[in-house]
Formats: C-alpha cells, structure tokens, sequence
C-alpha cells in the first residue's frame, strides 16, 4: 500500500517537473513568442488539474486505507 502512495507522489512530481521544463525551455520561446502572454488563465488551469488530482489521490487512499 505505502509502495502505491509512493508511486503516485513520485508520478505526480515528475509531471509536475516535466511541464516546469517544458515551458521553460529555450525552443519553446523560440518558437511561440506569444506563449507567455496570458499566462494567469494557463496557470490557474494547470494548478486547478494538480489541485484535483491531489483531492482525488487523498481520497481514494481514504477509501482504500477505510474499508
């Protein structure tokens, strides 16, 4: 069970680095100068999908760990 949970943290962590270095990186500036306008819609959508997936994580070890 702890296998699973650290699992799920080390997969969330990485998505969560990859898309840092995704958007950060130097080709991707390059090649859409316009992506860093209008970057409070984008990141308040990437921080809703993290913040749910991290409620539905908790829940469901809730239910698991609670038969």
């Amino acid at each position: 069970m702890t296998g699973l949970l650290i699992l799920a943290v080390v997969v969330m962590v990485a998505g969560f680095v990859a898309t840092m270095m995704i958007g950060e990186s130097k080709s991707n500036k390059k090649a859409d100068p316009n992506y860093f306008k209008f970057t409070g819609k984008k990141w308040a959508r990437l921080s809703g999908i993290y913040i749910a997936c991290i409620i539905l994580l908790a829940v469901i070890m809730i239910v698991i760990w609670n038969p």
